[in-house]
């Protein structure tokens, strides 16, 4: 009896170690999964609202195929919105070249795919109400001595869509970045930042690029006199004071002599509007390389004589 209880226990170790040995080999089978797509597709919801079966013949273990087929719960896939083609509807194609690309995410790792059973996926993604507004940086930055920004901070994509009830979208005039903060700031930055998107809201993009120039700068100032523009021939068109000091922020080394080519103005047409006789003193050919300038006075006292 012992011998045969001994028999039979070999011969179940034995077909165990056969079965596993046999499983952890590559095969071929036909599966299919389930799977719920979710895209960025403008003015569409972000995911699909039913599951589509995927079907195609996969390389993998016999582990892996078994759990494939034994899989019913779906699959969501991230799809990229340029990959689909928009038909009839609600309906979105993806073809079954593009699927390739995403097969670690449906099938899982270790899973290659010989070939689809079909052409194309077809998905619906319904529309959902939306809102295009501009994205607003948030900053708090501080510069070593000399250094400053030279310009805006550039934003890609610089709008995004605001999805929700129309309630709140109503409301809604910018989508403001999360803040970025730097200290003694001495070269261009970049970046990529998350938005503060408001509750119970989403956006079309979850984060977005930045960057911004930073220059260093020396200051130049200057005594200039202060012209009248667009001023009628023949009007008697006084200005005060009649000249100003400028101070120029210009890139370093500097490239041209600001104190040389700028120019100071106020323009006529806006004293001819103005009640108080009052206007801001303008400056106007600046060359090249100034990054900023500031006048000292900015207004000045208009009066014309009739």
């Amino acid at each position: 009896m012992k011998n045969w209880q001994y028999f039979l226990g070999c011969l179940a170790l034995s077909a165990g170690i056969w079965l596993i040995h046999n499983l952890s080999h590559m095969q071929t089978d036909v599966v299919s999964v389930p799977v719920i797509a979710e895209s960025s597709i403008p003015g569409r919801a972000a995911r699909s609202n039913e599951e589509v079966t995927l079907t195609a013949r996969c390389k993998a273990s016999g582990f892996r195929l078994i759990y494939l087929g034994r899989k019913t719960e779906p699959v969501v896939v991230r799809f990229d919105a340029d990959d689909f083609t928009p038909e009839e509807g609600d309906y979105f194609d993806i073809s079954a070249n593009q699927l390739y690309r995403y097969v670690n995410d449906i099938f899982g790792p270790g899973t290659s795919v010989e070939s689809f059973l079909f052409d194309k996926l077809r998905f619906r993604f319904i529309r959902e109400l939306n809102k295009k507004v501009p994205v607003r940086v948030v900053s708090s930055l501080t510069f070593k001595p000399q250094y400053m920004q030279s310009g805006d901070f550039s934003v890609q994509p610089d709008s995004v869509l605001v999805y929700g009830p129309s309630d709140l979208l109503a409301n809604i005039e910018a989508v403001n970045t999360k803040s970025i903060l730097r200290s003694d700031v001495k070269g261009s930055l970049h970046g990529e930042i998350a938005l503060d998107v408001p509750d119970k809201l989403r956006v079309s993009n979850e984060t977005v690029s930045w960057a911004l120039d930073v220059s260093r700068f020396v200051e130049m100032d200057a005594e200039l006199p202060v012209s009248g523009r667009n001023v009628p021939a023949g009007a008697d068109f006084s200005i005060y004071p009649n000249k100003v000091k400028v101070v120029f922020r210009c890139v370093f080394p500097i490239i041209a002599d600001p104190t040389v080519k700028a120019t100071c103005y106020v323009d006529y047409n806006e004293f001819s509007k103005s009640l108080t006789g009052k206007c801001i003193i303008r400056c106007d050919n600046l060359p090249k390389g100034v990054i900023s300038c500031s006048v000292d006075p900015e207004v000045a006292e208009c009066v014309e004589r009739l």
